[in-house]
C-alpha cells in the first residue's frame, strides 16, 4: 500500500471532523441544547404576551440533589482510587502508588472541582468529558530586581533559566565610602592593597522560564468533543477531537511557526454554537470577543487522534494531528502517539454507543407538562381575582372598568346591574394540584430522587420507619448504580491513566508529603507491577447503618484478638483492626486516618 500524502491526510482528517459526532449541529447537539434550556429554566417557546410565563425547575432541582450524593460518595475519604500489588514485596510501593496518585489528583490538580463539573455535565448532557495529558509547557515570569550587590547579582544571572531584560548599573556610595576607610587604615599600617573593582549596585528585569512536568486534568465542555459516528467507547473509536479556541500568541508559545500560525484564518463557528450561546445566554448577550491586536485574535484549532496507515504497511497507527483554520486545515502537528487521553462517563450508559442518556432526559417531559399546569393554574387564578365583565356597549365607562384596584368607582349610565354582567369563571385548581402531585410521582420513579431524599415531606413523621427506610432504600440504590457506573468507567480510566502517564513521564524522583511524612517517590520503580481497582464509599444502607456494622465487625475483631493472647494470628491481625477503624473514620466524614491511628505497617 502507498503512503498517506500530507495532502490525502488533510482530506482524511477534514472528512472525519464533518462526520463526527458533535460536529455544527444535529440531533445530539439540539438534545444537549435542550437540556441546558431546561436546566436554565429558560422559557419554552410557548409564552403568550399577559399570560402566566412561569417555568417549572424539576431538571434544576433533581440534577442538584442527585450531585451532593455523587460528591460525597467519591470525596469522603482522600483515596479516591487503591493500587493494589500483584506480588507480595509489593505491598509497600503499592500502598506509595495509591497515596501519590491520589496527591496528583487531590493536590497538582483540583480534584473536587474536576469531580464537579464532570458529573455535572454527564448529569445534564449525556456525556462528562475530560482530558488528561502530561503538561511540560514552560510558564515564564517577568521579575524585577532592585539594588543587587555584585555577588547577588552574579548568583542571579547564573541561572540558565534567566533571561536579561532590562539592567541598571550604579555605583554604590556606602560600600565605597567603606572600601576607602580600609583603604586608608592600611596605609597607615604601611600594607599595600591591590586594586579592587569599585563596589557597584544592579537594578535588573529578567524573565525566568520554568519547567516543570505534571500530569494535568481538565473539564472539556461537551461541544468542543468529537468522536466517530459509530463508535462505542473512547479507546475503540478510528477518530477523536478536542476543538477549542487558541490566540496567535498561545500557538506560537506551544511551538508552532510562526509564519504558518500567521497566515491562519480566524473563525467564529465555535463562538457560535448553539450549546455553547445557551450557556452564557444569562451572563453575556454577544459571543464574539474581537482582539484588537493581532497576537491575540482567536484561531480555531482542532486537536485529533485518528487512526491512519501513514507508514504504508496497511496496519493503522494511531497518530496525534493538530490542525488550524476551518475547512481548508493546515496541518501544524503530525506524530505517532499511544493512547487517547480523554476519559468519558454517562449516567445511564446506553448499550453498543459512545453516548448514553442523561438524567435531564428522564424529566423534561415532566418539567414542560408540569409549566404548562402551574401556567394555566396561575392563569386561572388570575381571572378568578380580576374576572371578565360583559357590559353594554356606551353605558360604561371603559377606563374605570379597565382600571382595577381596590376601592376603585366604574362609572355607568344605568344601573350597574343593568349594564354590568360578571362572567364566572371555574376554578381548576381541583383538578390542576392533584395533577401535578401526580407528575412529582413520575419525576421520583424515573430519577429515584423522591421528597424524602430531598427533606421535603411534611407529613413523613406519620409514616411508619420502616416503610421510609424501603422508599430511602430504592433511592439510594439508583445513587449507587449511578456511582457505580461513574466508577467502574470513567474515574477508572481516569486514574488508570495518571498512573500510566506517571510512569512513563516522571524520570526524577520527587519528595512529597503523604500520610503526615515527607516522602521520596520515583514512579520509574512501579512499571508492570500494579494493577488499578477503584475503591468507592458504597455499600448497603446508610452511612450510620455501614458505621454500626463497621463497629460490630470491630468488636468481634478485638474479641478474637483477645483469644489469641493479644497476638497476631491466626484470626486478626493488627492490620485488620487498622482497617476496620480506618473505615469507620472515612465512613463518619472524616479525611486522613493517620491523625487518628498510626498504620501498623509503618511501625
Amino acid at each position: 500500500m502507498a503512503k498517506v500524502t500530507e495532502l490525502e491526510l488533510r482530506g482524511i482528517i477534514n472528512q472525519e471532523i464533518n462526520n463526527s459526532l458533535g460536529y455544527m449541529g444535529g440531533n445530539l447537539s439540539s438534545s444537549r441544547k435542550k437540556s441546558l434550556e431546561y436546566y436554565m429554566g429558560e422559557p419554552l417557546g410557548t409564552e403568550i404576551d399577559g399570560r402566566s410565563q412561569v417555568v417549572s425547575t424539576d431538571v434544576a432541582d433533581t440534577v442538584e440533589t442527585i450531585l451532593p450524593n455523587l460528591l460525597r460518595i467519591f470525596t469522603a475519604s482522600d483515596q479516591v482510587v487503591k493500587c493494589e500489588p500483584v506480588k507480595s514485596e509489593d505491598v509497600p510501593l503499592a500502598e506509595q502508588a495509591t497515596n501519590y496518585i491520589n496527591y496528583i489528583f487531590n493536590k497538582d490538580n483540583n480534584g473536587f472541582s474536576i469531580l464537579y463539573t464532570w458529573f455535572k455535565d454527564a448529569l445534564i448532557e449525556k456525556n462528562g468529558i475530560v482530558k488528561v495529558y502530561w503538561d511540560d509547557s514552560m510558564s515564564i515570569e517577568q521579575e524585577t530586581y532592585e539594588n543587587l550587590n555584585d555577588q547577588e547579582y552574579q548568583i542571579l544571572i547564573n541561572d540558565d533559566n534567566v533571561e536579561i531584560v532590562s539592567e541598571e548599573e550604579f555605583v554604590d556610595e556606602k560600600a565605597k565610602e567603606q572600601l576607602d576607610q580600609i583603604k586608608q587604615l592600611a596605609e597607615a599600617q604601611g600594607q599595600e592593597i591591590e586594586d579592587i573593582p569599585e563596589p557597584k549596585l544592579h537594578n535588573v528585569v529578567i524573565k525566568r522560564t520554568s519547567k516543570s512536568g505534571k500530569v494535568k486534568i481538565e473539564n472539556i465542555p461537551p461541544e468542543e468533543f468529537l468522536i466517530q459516528r459509530t463508535a462505542k467507547s473512547i479507546e475503540d473509536a478510528n477518530f477523536v477531537a478536542h476543538r477549542v479556541m487558541k490566540t496567535r500568541s498561545e500557538l506560537i508559545e506551544m511551538g508552532f511557526d510562526r509564519e504558518i500560525v500567521d497566515d491562519l484564518p480566524t473563525s467564529n463557528n465555535i463562538l457560535l454554537n448553539d450549546e455553547r450561546l445557551t450557556r452564557y445566554a444569562d451572563i453575556d448577550e454577544s459571543p464574539f470577543n474581537d482582539a484588537p491586536d493581532e497576537s491575540t485574535q482567536e484561531i480555531e484549532l482542532y486537536e485529533c487522534y485518528v487512526r491512519v496507515d501513514m507508514d504504508g504497511d496497511g496496519i493503522a497507527e494511531l497518530r496525534k494531528v493538530t490542525v488550524a483554520g476551518s475547512g481548508g486545515y493546515t496541518i501544524l502537528e503530525n506524530m505517532v502517539c499511544d493512547f487517547i487521553p480523554f476519559c468519558s462517563l454517562t449516567p445511564i450508559p446506553m448499550p453498543h454507543r459512545f453516548y448514553g442518556r442523561s438524567v435531564s432526559e428522564l424529566v423534561e417531559d415532566v418539567q414542560l407538562v408540569k409549566s404548562t399546569v402551574m401556567r394555566q393554574l396561575l392563569d386561572n387564578m388570575y381571572l378568578t381575582n380580576n374576572n371578565r365583565v360583559a357590559i353594554m356597549d356606551g353605558m360604561v365607562n371603559l377606563d374605570d372598568l379597565l382600571t382595577s384596584r381596590p376601592g376603585g368607582v366604574v362609572r355607568t349610565k344605568q344601573p350597574p346591574s343593568q349594564v354590568m354582567l360578571p362572567m364566572q369563571n371555574q376554578t381548576i385548581s381541583q383538578q390542576a394540584f392533584p395533577l401535578l402531585e401526580y407528575l412529582d410521582t413520575v419525576r421520583e420513579t424515573r430519577t429515584g430522587v423522591t421528597r424524602y431524599s430531598q427533606g421535603l415531606d411534611a407529613d413523613s413523621l406519620n409514616k411508619t420507619a420502616t416503610g421510609v427506610n424501603t422508599l430511602m432504600n430504592q433511592s439510594q440504590m439508583r445513587m449507587e448504580l449511578i456511582a457505580r457506573v461513574f466508577a467502574e468507567t470513567g474515574i477508572k480510566d481516569l486514574f488508570r491513566r495518571i498512573f500510566e502517564l506517571t510512569v512513563k513521564y516522571q524520570n526524577k524522583e520527587r519528595i512529597v508529603e503523604l500520610n503526615n511524612k515527607f516522602v521520596a517517590v520515583n514512579p520509574t520503580e512501579w512499571k508492570n507491577k500494579y494493577n488499578i481497582s477503584i475503591t468507592v464509599g458504597l455499600g448497603s444502607g446508610s452511612k450510620e447503618q455501614q458505621i454500626v456494622m463497621l463497629n460490630n465487625i470491630l468488636q468481634k475483631q478485638l474479641q478474637a484478638f483477645q483469644l489469641q493472647g493479644n497476638k497476631e494470628y491466626p484470626m486478626v491481625t493488627l492490620k485488620n483492626i487498622y482497617n476496620s477503624l480506618s473505615k469507620i473514620i472515612e465512613e463518619a466524614g472524616l479525611k486522613n486516618v493517620e491523625n487518628y491511628f498510626v498504620n501498623p505497617d509503618m511501625g
